[in-house]
């Protein structure tokens, strides 16, 4: 799989996030409408190519759009929309990659884009996109957590609270689990159909 597309898939979580840093509490109905286009872009453009929609995007395009009608509805929730937004947004997230992987690991859906469908239902393609989907599932819930640390540390830290745990610690993040996904496709001596099977 090619791991530009999950990157893709966290595109609108990265425009929330940066629209709410700069703007403040009163972006973030625009935020979230940014993002929930975004999403529904993503799921377009995937619908056009032939795809299946992918759960990373259709969970942005559902998240977003709650937020955007929570913050029109209630103004007064867009203080907390713009400091536990983006965690709570990574924590849903998380709790959906956590709540499939018995059923259908997200990372097949990239997986089989690539891979033969003779392998769709081998135990090994099951087995290598369960380990890559539950290691992307502890990244998302690891940045759910930076994300309120950033909110609640930078009254006292300021800008480095918010550069450390909104930006360096997910990119940094992202980049293993990139590695891992990589690692743990290209170790062993099964066919390279199936190997690629974890990261289509």
């Amino acid at each position: 799989m090619s791991t530009t597309k999950l990157f893709l898939g966290f595109v609108p979580w990265f425009l929330y996030t940066v629209v709410v840093n700069w703007f403040g509490a009163a972006a973030v109905p625009a935020a979230a409408l940014l993002a929930f286009v975004a999403a529904v872009g993503l799921v377009v453009h995937s619908r056009m190519r032939g795809e299946s929609a992918k759960l990373l995007e259709l969970t942005g395009a559902v998240v977003f759009a709650a937020y955007g009608v929570v913050a029109l509805a209630v103004p007064a929730a867009d203080g907390f929309l713009a400091g536990y937004g983006r965690a709570l947004a990574a924590f849903l997230l998380a709790v959906v990659i956590f709540a499939l992987l018995p059923v259908r690991p997200f990372t097949e859906q990239y997986a089989r884009e690539s891979v033969p469908r003779e392998y769709w239902d081998s135990p090994q393609f099951h087995a290598i996109n369960r380990r890559i989907s539950a290691a992307w599932g502890g990244v998302v819930l690891a940045m759910a957590a930076g994300h309120v640390l950033a909110t609640v540390l930078e009254p006292q830290l300021g800008r480095p609270a918010d550069l450390l745990f909104n930006w360096g610690v997910p990119v940094l993040l992202i980049i293993l689990a990139a590695r891992y996904t990589a690692r743990v496709t290209g170790d062993d001596d099964r066919p390279q159909a199936v190997r690629d099977g974890g990261t289509a």
